[in-house]
């Protein structure tokens, strides 16, 4: 493993330090009787709190991804989406095994199931993943443009998005410290392991690899949807109180379609943004973007129902992602 992989023991320090500060902070908050006290039920407020908290959705997440996968670099794409996917998976395990209740303002009987949001609230996924996703885009950039810069910045986002979910009355701050710690601690140990574990992969032959993806996404799924009767919506006759719409799905599907095509595109198409001037990369990107959207909003039309049709709509639309449209990058980048 190089040296530029691993965080340094300072790094680490500093991190921890930061980390322990904030959740000493949320928890003396939660044991003083705000856990509740920060909801603000103001329109301006709210609206605006609510596009921020869109930068910790995994929708959110899945275009910024597309944007670095297109415009930056594929490889850091990829590990930024496994890194969101294994994020994703074991936010809605601890859920399901908590299975705590959102707070009373959660409650919209004009939504599905009566909730703004379908799912537990312990821990906050929009917490977790935007420190998951955001804090491994700081450890990328870390050294550029100017040291510590981004993760500076990625910081102040990643507490506006964990403290809009309770702004917008999503989550309560116990909610957001557990999403904020657990996190931290998956960060931290996909920054040491994803090296050790690519290497591995990578000495397999590409037969094997497709295999291994295949049986981890579909474990992935199964698993998750058979010991957490909440992400079995549509499979259940009576859904338990917060029923989830299919996270498991959408990992063990994205797994799948990232996975293949990421290994099918590196060994038959091979796009590379680095060697692309910024108009190529500018249209690109909109290309691509507007690919992901037509993509992702006519299958949702056209795959819908129980969370094997969301498995298959998002394998669908990761591949598209990874393999299609850089496919057909290097046929315009050609012309």
């Amino acid at each position: 493993m190089s040296e530029e992989k691993v965080l340094s023991k300072n790094a680490l320090i500093a991190i921890g330090v930061i980390s322990a500060i904030a959740i000493i902070i949320g928890i003396i908050l939660i044991v003083l009787g705000y856990n509740e006290s920060f909801y603000l039920n103001y329109s301006l407020i709210q609206a605006i709190f609510k596009a921020i908290t869109f930068l910790g959705d995994p929708i959110g997440a899945i275009i910024v991804i597309a944007i670095f996968y297109i415009c930056y670099n594929k490889k850091f794409a990829k590990n930024l989406a496994f890194g969101l996917m294994m994020s994703e998976y074991i936010n809605k395990v601890i859920k399901g095994i908590f299975q705590d209740p959102r707070p009373l303002t959660n409650i919209n009987l004009e939504k599905e199931y009566g909730f703004s949001e379908p799912s537990y609230g312990f821990p906050s996924g929009h917490a977790q993943n935007a420190v998951v996703v955001w804090g491994y885009v700081g450890y990328e950039f870390k050294e550029k443009p100017k040291p510590l810069i981004v993760p500076i910045l990625v910081s102040i986002l990643i507490f506006l998005v964990a403290i809009s979910r309770v702004i917008i009355g999503f989550h309560d701050l116990e909610d957001i410290v557990g999403g904020y710690a657990i996190g931290i601690c998956l960060l931290i140990l996909y920054i040491h392991l994803e090296p050790i574990i690519s290497s591995k992969l990578s000495a397999l032959n590409l037969p094997v690899k497709i295999m291994i993806v295949v049986a981890a996404s579909i474990s992935l799924f199964l698993v998750g949807i058979l010991f957490f009767p909440a992400a079995g919506v549509g499979l259940v006759e009576n859904p338990p109180l917060y029923a989830d719409e299919g996270s498991f799905a959408l990992v063990g599907g994205a797994t799948l379609g990232l996975g293949i095509g990421y290994l099918l595109e590196t060994k038959y198409v091979n796009y590379e943004p680095s060697e692309l001037n910024k108009k190529q990369k500018l249209i690109n990107l909109i290309i691509g973007i507007l690919i992901l959207f037509v993509a992702y909003y006519s299958l949702g039309f056209i795959i819908s129902g129980n969370v094997f049709f969301r498995f298959v709509r998002y394998a669908i639309i990761a591949f598209i992602l990874v393999f299609i449209s850089p496919l057909i990058f290097t046929k315009i980048n050609r012309k």
